[in-house]
């Protein structure tokens, strides 16, 4: 078999073109096609001005930066060093700025400055999976996940390790004082004296934070918005991230329709943002919301019945629902408002008390010595005295409904759905977008990274329905 010619000092003999190097399918060219058509209304409000400043050096596009961005964060490349990398030897790249190469310092100061306001990127990117009639919102999933933020582990720390640092800081800061002779009063502060003076200060300033009525328990020097976080493999310093996704027509994967970062540990409290945000993004509301039990309360159930919402959420007591003398099987009375026991007696109203998670409950329970004569005393109630006490709070019909809901076969048949419809995303996110830690600090940019990484999720999905409809017509 003959050899092909080999020459590194091969000349072309026309000049070549860099859009004859790049595959018609590539992705690069539907982040193109995505970017090129923002309207002008989007630009403003993410606060970009395409026609630039008629004085002054010529600025590089912004269409050009953007598209930079959206297909490195596609792709795992996050930072602006390695972006300056590929836009100098990386065809798709090369491609998306028209041959120019814009440095780290560009690449950065476009992504700082408009990272707030490219949010509406998620919008747009829904908006448009919408349109073109590939995303089913007649379901939807909610899920969320810990992601580590940049910071350094052994810095969280509770009041008495602050308090213990603080001390060794003041002793470092007299020890260097003594040092200073004083003989040169220009001379300036030794870098040493000013590194352990700003430590002092964000010491301090974290201990306010954990003495304060409602502060955490432990704080993060280097992120003091980063929290401790229990996962499977162990506690992680960083952020509770949320999705929502619903399933794609036509092709396999989601499309995220919500995304946000939570400042609590706990899910609970998010399901109710983050449909709200999934409507306003993808202009209607989906039929039915899938959750883990991390997201069932009364108070979510309550307020999805008031507004027609279904949703099918575990309960957190599953596993002891089914125990015969669990609550579930007390039958309450509306028109006496009691409750029967599995035993055939009559539990009563008695009292009401506050309860800082509920709110108002009430109590029921039986007549005196009923409950300590019954064959089920031990099992049921251990209480002499008082004997078994139910207590309903204002949530309870909603609950109880709920879990009857979820007995049924549609119930269970649509809880199957949630695990392969929700958890793909962050394995795709963590994995394919190496989105395993965060890079920037604080919330607020903690939560513009993750609304770029959404973003970028929803577009490789568009490329897969793109680059199938190609082949489909080709």
């Amino acid at each position: 078999m003959p050899v092909r010619p080999f020459s590194r000092e091969q000349q072309w003999l026309l000049p070549p073109s860099l859009d004859d190097a790049l595959a018609a399918d590539h992705p690069a060219r539907f982040v193109a096609a995505f970017v090129d058509a923002i309207d002008t209304e989007t630009w403003v409000e993410m606060g970009i001005v395409l026609r630039g400043d008629p004085e002054g050096a010529p600025a590089y596009d912004a269409r050009a930066l953007l598209g930079v961005w959206a297909l490195g964060f596609m792709t795992g490349i996050r930072t602006s060093r390695k972006l300056e990398a590929a836009c100098q030897d990386q065809i798709p790249y090369l491609w998306l700025t028209g041959f120019q190469q814009p440095d780290h310092n560009t690449l950065w100061r476009f992504y700082q400055q408009h990272r707030d306001g490219m949010r509406l990127l998620l919008k747009h990117s829904v908006r448009t999976a919408v349109e073109l009639g590939l995303v089913d919102l007649a379901l939807q999933a909610i899920d969320g996940t810990r992601v580590r933020g940049n910071v350094a582990q052994e810095r969280t720390l509770d009041a008495e390790g602050l308090a213990r640092l603080l001390r060794r800081t003041d002793a470092r800061i007299a020890e260097l004082e003594s040092q200073q002779t004083g003989d040169d009063p220009s001379l300036p502060p030794l870098p040493a004296h000013l590194r352990a003076e700003a430590l002092r200060a964000q010491v301090r300033e974290a201990l306010q934070r954990l003495t304060a009525a409602d502060g955490p328990a432990r704080v993060n020097l280097t992120d003091q918005d980063a929290k401790l976080l229990r996962t499977r493999h162990g506690y992680v310093t960083g952020y509770n991230v949320q999705a929502m996704a619903s399933p794609l027509h036509g092709v396999s994967g989601q499309i995220i329709t919500a995304a946000d970062v939570t400042p609590r540990v706990n899910d609970a409290h998010e399901l109710l943002p983050m449909m709200e945000q999934a409507e306003r993004n993808s202009g209607v509301a989906a039929e039915v919301t899938l959750a883990d039990a991390g997201y069932h309360s009364g108070a979510n159930l309550g307020a999805c019945a008031e507004q027609g919402r279904t949703v099918a959420i575990p309960d957190q007591q599953q596993a002891w629902l089914s125990r015969p003398y669990h609550k579930e099987q007390f039958v309450y009375d509306d028109t006496r408002d009691s409750y029967t026991c599995p035993a055939g007696q009559t539990l009563r109203f008695f009292s009401t008390k506050r309860d800082r998670s509920s709110g108002q409950v009430r109590r029921y329970r039986a007549a005196d010595g009923v409950c300590a004569a019954c064959p089920a005393f031990g099992a049921c109630t251990r209480d002499r005295r008082n004997g078994r006490t139910i207590q309903a709070g204002p949530h309870d019909r909603v609950l109880r409904a709920h879990r009857a809901w979820q007995a049924s076969e549609e119930a269970r048949r649509l809880s199957s759905i949630r695990r392969w419809l929700i958890e793909p995303v962050f394995s795709v996110i963590k994995d394919q977008q190496a989105a395993r830690r965060f890079l920037l600090r604080g919330a607020e940019n903690v939560r513009a990274e993750w609304c770029w990484l959404a973003t970028a999720f929803n577009l490789r999905a568009l490329v897969r329905a793109w680059q199938l409809r190609a082949a489909i017509s080709a």
